[in-house]
């Protein structure tokens, strides 16, 4: 055996081994259930649920497909596979967050690794159901490849051997691919019809408003990153540069929806709360950059943990009238 492979399977058992004090032996109903909402990141259930809607409201035809069984299917396979994902870096990066997100850690040593790990593949299980049977009715075999696709990268992004997380500028991409155009992809090819490459730019954009608001939240993170020598794009480009890229992904991403919205359906009225909910964000984006910039990174991380508590505000207006804009397409069509 190569020291690498030595080396990756020491990784694995780190991660997947039980460590420090054991967890009890029986948890009361109410401390499972605490600890498993935490691991899923129910806070950002609000803005998960826009994920599905914005493409299903792009791509369905009737309100008969917009409540279908294939609809329903795809929802269970982007909300499932989304909290997947947040289980397995919350298990990943467990020691990390017992720094900064002690809420997280406690919620993993809680559970015990091996409560996590059941969950997880339980959660994979329905995935894999969801997404074979919704497969079997559409007939889109390519909905396997979308969803396999984003199974390796949204599991490889906190674990090993693809660590995509700290891969510096090339996470953001990947953030992009597993949160928001890849579940976007797969709801639009849920539908039947072919695709439109307005709905697919229109997906693309509403990752970039997305994410470009989210940069604040990755960007707080730079001391533990840096403590555990974890190179993400903010630590490649520094503070200043990815809050100053996170302004340009969402006044990029407003345009990119705006832009796809109008030859979808026209000038709909629901352009109108959206631009609103973006020039909010953007004005809360810019002040922050302007705030961070020259700081040294300690003055700097203290300014983004002040805006961050307001970045989830921001994200929820984008997303839902994201959301009201792709309602104003659909009834037009």
């Amino acid at each position: 055996m190569t020291d690498n492979r030595v080396s990756l399977a020491a990784q694995w058992t780190e991660i997947f081994t039980a460590d420090g004090s054991a967890p009890p032996e029986k948890l009361s109903v109410q401390s499972w259930l605490r600890y498993s909402l935490i691991i899923r990141r129910v806070e950002f259930l609000p803005l998960t649920v826009t994920v599905p809607l914005v493409p299903a409201l792009l791509m369905a035809r009737t309100m008969r497909e917009l409540l279908s069984l294939d609809m329903l299917l795809a929802t269970i396979v982007v909300v499932v596979s989304i909290q997947i994902g947040n289980m397995a870096n919350c298990l990943a990066d467990r020691r990390m967050d017992a720094i900064y997100k002690t809420r997280l850690s406690r919620a993993v040593y809680g559970l015990g690794v091996g409560r996590v790990i059941r969950q997880i593949v339980i959660a994979m299980v329905i995935v894999g159901v969801a997404e074979g049977w919704l497969t079997y009715r559409t007939g889109h075999l390519d909905l396997l490849l979308i969803g396999g696709l984003w199974a390796v990268l949204g599991m490889g992004y906190s674990l090993p051997p693809l660590h995509l997380n700290g891969r510096g500028i090339w996470q953001l991409p990947v953030l992009h691919a597993v949160y928001f155009v890849l579940p976007g992809l797969f709801v639009l090819r849920a539908f039947e019809g072919s695709l439109s490459w307005a709905a697919i730019a229109a997906i693309c954009g509403f990752s970039l408003t997305n994410i470009g608001i989210i940069v604040i939240s990755h960007a707080e993170d730079f001391p533990e990153d840096e403590l555990y020598s974890v190179m993400t794009y903010v630590r490649t480009l520094g503070l200043t540069r990815a809050v100053g890229l996170g302004v340009a992904m969402l006044t990029l991403g407003a345009i990119v929806v705006t832009a796809s919205i109008v030859v979808l359906a026209g000038p709909v009225w629901g352009l109108v709360p959206y631009l609103a909910a973006c020039l909010f964000a953007v004005r809360f984006m810019a002040r922050t950059a302007r705030a961070v910039r020259g700081k040294p990174v300690d003055e700097g991380v203290a300014v983004l943990r002040a805006s961050s508590k307001l970045a989830p505000l921001h994200t929820l207006l984008v997303g839902w009238t994201t959301v009201v804009v792709a309602a104003f397409a659909f009834a037009a069509r």
